[in-house]
């Protein structure tokens, strides 16, 4: 890993791209960052290469835009693969503007993404701002949430310092989505060491939630300016990735954050709730459509879990308020002790019926 020697000269914003073999997606990911109206010299570009395996064809993509704009692209290469939460970790090691932002390689932004957010955050004094994200699909086709207003939210005091308020309350459906669609106080994020897990996957769910205990104020932008592309390699989508499962170790470690922070019990059903929906509902339904074979075994950790870590989880005033019908219709199969057959012909049942809501 080598640090490239630039000018001297003061970023606005710091963004972090980690890369893995992308050299086919990386030109459109580049020509969005170049375009930007806030202006190339006003970001520090931070490419992480973590350890492409495609012959060098990363490296020389990003060596090469590194050429051509010396004093705004720093060029970063891993020897060993530490996964995108690695590779992001260290990219905030090079980070030296104020606030940070993060872009997937496979993904592209609009033009006038980062002047906007940048302008956000200082008119209104915010720790962090986010914008909308699209679904980009191979066949062109565009998914864009429904319309939204903007919308800030403001505490006088954060979570860690006493607020009574919950991580969700930050957190409004149409809104963000992702990591990459906003910008964030540095000062925030390596006062407190707020870290990604290094070696698992959606390592964004763990540090997004981290993050949010700490931040006083937060606007959500109406504007439609992350393009997020839908593709079978990806990371999320890709079929019978053992690398799903990393979601139930990085629940877990959330769970011991919280302990650890000394909030866990200040906001059990809140957590029970989160917990709930990322280790159990959003798993299982992961299990019948990623999984050729459906790992019956988990299903039974997992349940298994829940009913230790969280034996009055039925009673969660969340579930009732906020959960769906197929949120219930899940959470009712905790206490079945379902055999293998049984939870093969559950999950037809339940895949079919999700189906047919969409």
């Amino acid at each position: 890993m080598s640090k490239n020697t630039k000018t001297e000269r003061r970023p606005l914003i710091s963004v972090i791209i980690p890369c893995f073999n992308v050299a086919c997606y990386l030109p459109q990911c580049m020509e969005s960052l170049e375009r930007q109206t806030i202006g190339i010299g006003n970001l520090e570009l931070i490419f992480v290469d973590d350890a492409s395996t495609d012959d060098g064809a990363t490296w020389r993509c990003i060596t090469e835009f590194e050429q051509r704009y010396p004093d705004s692209v720093i060029a970063v290469h891993l020897e060993q693969n530490l996964r995108q939460g690695g590779a992001m970790n260290v990219g905030i090691s090079y980070a030296s503007a104020d606030y940070i932002g993060f872009v997937a390689s496979d993904d592209w932004i609009e033009p006038e993404m980062y002047e906007t957010l940048y302008r956000c955050v200082r008119e209104n004094g915010c720790d962090t701002a986010d914008c909308r994200i699209m679904m980009n699909f191979p066949d062109g086709r565009e998914l864009v949430y429904q319309p939204m207003p903007g919308d800030f939210v403001q505490y006088e005091k954060s979570i860690i310092e006493g607020g009574t308020h919950w991580v969700t309350a930050f957190m409004e459906k149409g809104y963000g989505g992702s990591t990459a669609c906003g910008i964030y106080r540095k000062e925030i994020i390596t006062d407190h060491h707020i870290y990604f897990p290094e070696g698992l996957k959606y390592e964004d769910n763990y540090w997004g939630y981290v993050l949010l205990l700490y931040i006083r104020s937060c606007y959500h932008l109406p504007n439609d300016f992350y393009h997020y592309r839908q593709h079978a390699a990806s990371t999320v989508h890709r079929k019978n990735d053992a690398g799903h499962l990393d979601r139930l170790e990085i629940e877990l470690m959330k769970l011991d954050t919280y302990r650890r922070l000394g909030i866990f019990d200040r906001f059990k059903r809140e957590i029970e709730w989160d917990f709930l929906g990322y280790y159990y509902l959003n798993t299982v339904q992961q299990l019948w459509a990623m999984y050729d074979e459906p790992p019956y075994e988990v299903f039974v950790k997992i349940t298994e879990n829940v009913r230790v870590w969280f034996p009055d989880y039925r009673s969660n005033p969340y579930l009732q308020r906020k959960g769906n019908d197929l949120d219930r219709i899940l959470t009712d199969l905790i206490d079945k002790n379902l055999n293998r057959q049984q939870f093969l012909a559950a999950g037809e049942l339940i895949t079919e019926y999700a189906r047919t809501e969409v």
